[in-house]
């Protein structure tokens, strides 16, 4: 982390606004920050480390103190800090809980702590500020802004403390810490979790690995037990006696199949034989039921015949009845042609009183003719007053044109002027409304600032809320889990009492007086389990009740993980609460006062822009001026039109009074002569039309008497040929033996003569085959005795039920069997998994236990890691010890007794070569443990950098410590650690120096001046002495 600029406002003894500028102090790489005693050099330091974490250098200091006592009241505590971490820079903005004065009334109200995070990479430095802060990381939250700066850098605010920022009073803190104090520093600092899980991790699959192994053991003699046998050798006898039962089993079932098969082929055959006098009963029965219908067969085979003698004569009664529809229609002709007659005698009448009227028109075509020959000489009259009419109606044009346009010059100087006088009236309402509108924006901000607050002060308190409820049900679930893990652990006791009294049970049963025990082996048997041995499943009861019990156990573990994280957020609720400023009104209260603001705001309409309102009145009055000018130009140009148009009517009214009273316009002219042309082609048209019509009506009259003569004739011939056939059909009748009567009886039958046939036929064909059959069945009983079927079947279900009876028994056998090997094998399965997880597992089991301290050292994994980085840090330490002491110290690590023996735990020994002696820490005088302290912080410094791929030791800085150096015209301790200070600066990385020691002023005169005045503190920027 390199520092840029810091800026402080009203922070410690700095009453305003100072800016540290860090730039050209880190291009010297060394440098240094001086004043007096109390003038606030250690606050710059204390600044920065609040604006990272929120704290100051002081741990015991609260944020709330940091407030200058110098500072106006209204001026609110900030820090801002601009820091680099390699290629990216970042800004930070913090502020403390702090009191100002209230907005409105007298007394003060609290602001809550606040803090900003930004990505301001590539922004050049002087142009950041509260307008241009970059991009957004985190802001408003406290709590993750922190967790966001811990992030970037890879440490918090203790580690800032012990590796970057050496604060006043806490220099050898690290120095003289115990092992337990310093290992917790190196652990946050080096990041040794993964040796920790790791070691966590093989204690936890060890165990998990030493109970399965338990449990399959307890497994597979449980196994055995269950099934009843003491032994592997017991289980081999039982296969055997188990196999022998399958042979046997397998004799009585091939016995069962032959008295089997014989019962079925007797049933078989007496099912043949029932078959062939059930044929016969079958065919009797055919030949009885065809012999009762042959009565009626032979009638129908009688009428038969009769439909067949009438069909003979059905075509004389077609021509018969043909002939007869032939002569009505013959009828109905004659009266059609005689209508046809009387109406064409009347339609010769008509066409002959049409034809004498219209040769009656003569005279009257004479007189039209006349007419338009008068009409050519009042047509050329009529085109001298068409040429005046249009010089007329031009004038006329003219005339209401020019009136027009005065009317509309009138107009618009009316709407004009309207327009004006409005316009001034709006601008002058405008102001006022406008000035209306700023006065209620300014209140609307105000309230708006209050919403706001308000709004995060409820939004805060419903979080508390939902944290609560989140705590009460977190509370009810533990409450559940346990009871589940409390019931699930009773129910793996009961399960593994019950799996142990019956193995005792079945170990009991087996116990033999004077033979041992299997279990303890005494000879002696004084109370042996007794009772019943419950049934098989105890052992998967067991196991299922184990997993059941760990699947409890778990939930509620993560059930009381649950509630300590709810109840964790419900404090950060309730402290972000706290933080939060208590509005004075609430959001209700100012939603209501901003809608009431806004209505207004509302009613006044939208804002009028008062400047371009003016210029629209100053043009409209310059419009108004020059339509007065154009009204006037418009009422002289109606007068003149006025005066032509009076000339052109008198000179037009002159000409048409010459004319006759219709026929003034060319158009009536037309009209009339239209007419009179029209009305004679009328006339020539009627004539000719009537003489066409006269002549049609009589050739009609003509062709219908002919037609009415043709139509009688034909009426006779029909008349004659409906007697013909009507005398034929008779005589048909006679030669086939029927009257009308039968024909019409027979009549109904011809649509089924075929089927009627059909049936005759296929009668007496099923006749002759139900009697051969008859015979043919009869002769296949012929010395044959009908069975009874039902003895037969009888013993067939007897052999089958005593087959099924083998065949299960069989089965029975076979499982037993098939059960009995597949136990064995699962058996000698389980025998080498056991075999196998215990030398598996045994290396894991041992490793586990070196990884937790079960070693010659009595040193976990995580420990030993952590010593050996430990080791680093003094390495790196005594590079700068070395030079700063002329070689004569170095740092080294102690022995710690432990029971009688040493260890080497994490103490700090410093060796010195001229007694060739360690010795503690404490017994070095104050310069010498200023010295190594330094050191072992700039070791410190080199190592976590360069083991940690996040955290970057760009820049040191060192709060006093150096007015405990002697100095020796240039070869002093104090010149020795400056030497080595600033050979750090030979890289990249940067040291600074707080220190009110003249001589370090002389040694490094470049960087700042914190200067103490009665007002507050100033920051001096230095180049050099002065």
């Amino acid at each position: 982390m390199r520092p840029i600029r810091l800026s402080l406002q009203a922070f410690g003894p700095f009453a305003t606004t100072e800016v540290v500028d860090f730039r050209s102090a880190l291009e010297t790489g060394l440098f240094g920050i001086y004043g007096q005693t109390g003038a606030g050099k250690s606050t710059l330091f204390s600044a920065m480390s609040f604006a990272l974490f929120g704290a100051p250098t002081k741990t015991d200091q609260e944020p709330r103190s940091l407030r200058s006592d110098h500072a106006a009241s209204d001026l609110p505590t900030e820090v801002e800090f601009v820091f680099e971490l390699g290629t990216k820079a970042y800004l930070i903005r913090r502020r403390p809980a702090q009191e100002r004065p209230k907005a409105r009334g007298e007394g003060t109200t609290e602001d809550a702590a606040e803090a900003s995070l930004f990505d301001v990479t590539g922004i050049p430095v002087d142009t950041l500020g509260p307008s241009q802060s970059g991009r957004v990381i985190a802001e408003k939250k406290v709590s993750l802004v922190g967790q966001q700066v811990e992030a970037l850098l890879g440490y918090g605010a203790d580690q800032f403390r012990q590796i970057v920022l050496l604060p006043q009073g806490k220099f050898e803190t690290f120095l003289a810490a115990k092992t337990d104090a310093r290992v917790e520093i190196l652990r946050d600092l080096f990041d040794v979790k993964v040796y920790r899980d790791l070691a966590a991790r093989l204690k936890e699959e060890a165990s998990a690995a030493e109970r399965a192994l338990r449990d399959q053991r307890a497994l597979y003699l449980a196994r055995l037990e269950e099934r009843g046998f003491e032994s592997t050798g017991a289980l081999e006898l039982g296969i055997a006696a188990a196999e022998a039962q399958v042979e046997e089993e397998q004799g009585v079932q091939r016995g069962a199949e032959m008295a089997n098969e014989a019962a079925r082929k007797a049933l078989t055959e007496g099912e043949q034989i029932e078959k062939a006098f059930s044929s016969a009963d079958t065919a009797q029965q055919a030949v009885d039921d065809l012999e009762k219908r042959t009565i009626e067969v032979e009638e129908l085979a009688k009428r038969i015949e009769a439909v067949r003698n009438a069909l003979q004569a059905r075509d004389l009664e077609t021509a018969w009845c043909d002939a007869e529809q032939d002569s009505l229609k013959a009828v109905e002709a004659v009266t059609k042609a005689e209508a046809e007659l009387n109406i064409a005698t009347g339609a010769k009448e008509l066409a002959k009183k049409k034809l004498a009227e219209a040769q009656s028109g003569e005279d009257r075509r004479q007189q039209v003719q006349a007419d338009l020959t008068r009409l050519e000489a009042i047509e050329k009259q009529v085109g001298q007053a068409a040429d005046l009419r249009s010089a007329f109606d031009d004038a006329v044009k003219d005339e209401a044109s020019a009136k027009k346009a005065l009317t509309e010059a009138i107009d618009a100087r009316e709407k004009l002027k309207s327009q004006r006088d409005a316009t001034d009236l709006a601008l002058d309402q405008a102001r006022k409304t406008e000035t209306e509108r700023g006065q209620l924006t300014g209140e609307l901000a105000e309230v708006n600032r209050e919403r706001v607050k308000a709004a995060a002060y409820a939004r805060a308190q419903e979080a508390v809320a939902d944290a609560q409820r989140n705590v009460e049900a977190a509370s009810s679930e533990l409450a559940t889990r346990t009871d589940a893990a409390q019931a699930a652990d009773a129910t793996l006791v009961d399960a593994e009492a019950r799996l142990s009294r019956t193995q005792a049970i079945i170990l009991a049963e087996k116990l033999t007086e004077g033979a041992p025990c299997p279990v303890c082996g005494s000879h002696d048997h004084p109370a042996p389990a007794h009772g019943a041995p419950e049934q098989s499943g105890l052992t998967e009861a067991f196991r299922s009740a184990q997993v059941q019990a760990r699947i409890a156990s778990e939930a509620r573990v993560r059930a009381e993980s649950d509630l300590g994280n709810f109840r964790m957020r419900l404090d950060e609720k309730k402290r972000a609460l706290e933080e939060q400023e208590r509005p004075e009104r609430t959001l209700a209260e100012l939603e209501a006062e901003i809608a009431r603001i806004e209505g207004t705001v509302a009613t006044l309409g939208e804002a009028v822009d008062l400047d371009a309102m003016a210029e629209q009145l100053a043009e409209l009055k310059r419009k108004v001026t020059e339509a007065e000018t154009g009204e006037a130009s418009a009422r002289t140009a109606a007068g003149k039109a006025e005066t032509a148009l009076a000339g052109a009517r008198a000179k037009l009214d002159t000409v048409i009074e010459a004319l006759p009273e219709g026929l003034r316009t060319p158009e009536a002219v037309v009209a009339r002569r239209e007419a009179l042309q029209r009305e004679q082609r009328q006339l020539s048209e009627a004539l000719e039309v009537a003489t066409q019509q006269d002549r049609a009506a009589s050739e009609v009259l003509t062709r219908s008497q002919e037609q009415l003569e043709a139509a009688k004739r034909a009426r006779d011939g029909q008349q004659q040929r409906v007697k013909k056939a009507q005398g034929d059909f008779v005589a048909r009748l006679t030669e086939v033996g029927l009257d009308k009567a039968g024909y019409d009886a027979c009549k109904s039958h011809f649509p089924t003569l075929d089927a009627d046939r059909k049936k005759v036929t296929d009668h007496r064909d099923g006749l002759i085959a139900a009697r051969t059959t008859l015979q043919n069945a009869i002769a296949a009983c012929a010395d044959r005795e009908r069975p009874d079927l039902a003895p037969l079947q009888l013993a067939l279900a007897d052999a089958t039920q005593t087959l099924n009876a083998a065949n299960a028994a069989l089965a029975t056998a076979r499982t037993d069997v098939s059960s009995l090997t597949k136990f064995k094998e699962s058996l000698a399965a389980a025998l080498a998994e056991t075999e196998r997880l215990e030398a598996e597992t045994g290396p894991l089991r041992g490793l586990a236990d070196l990884a937790n301290g079960k070693n010659d050292f009595k040193m976990t994994l995580e420990t030993f890691a952590i010593g050996a980085m430990f080791d680093q840090v003094l390495e790196a330490a005594n590079m700068r010890l070395d030079p700063m002491t002329r070689g004569r110290y170095r740092l080294a690590r102690g022995i710690e007794a432990l029971g009688g023996r040493g260890k080497r735990g994490l103490e700090i020994e410093v060796f010195d070569i001229n007694t060739g002696k360690a010795r503690p820490t404490a017994t070095l005088s104050g310069g010498e443990t200023f010295i190594a302290a330094l050191a072992l912080a700039l070791g410190l410094a080199d190592v976590v950098e360069s083991l940690s791929g996040r955290i970057r030791m760009d820049t040191i800085f060192i709060d006093e410590g150096f007015g405990s150096l002697d100095t020796e015209n240039g070869a002093g301790t104090l010149d020795q650690v400056i030497q080595v200070l600033a050979a750090l600066t030979e890289g990249s990385r940067a040291v600074g120096l707080i220190s009110h020691v003249g001589l370090v002023q002389e040694a490094i005169p470049q960087g700042f001046y914190v200067r103490s005045t009665p007002s507050g503190s100033r920051v001096e920027e230095r180049r050099g002495l002065g």
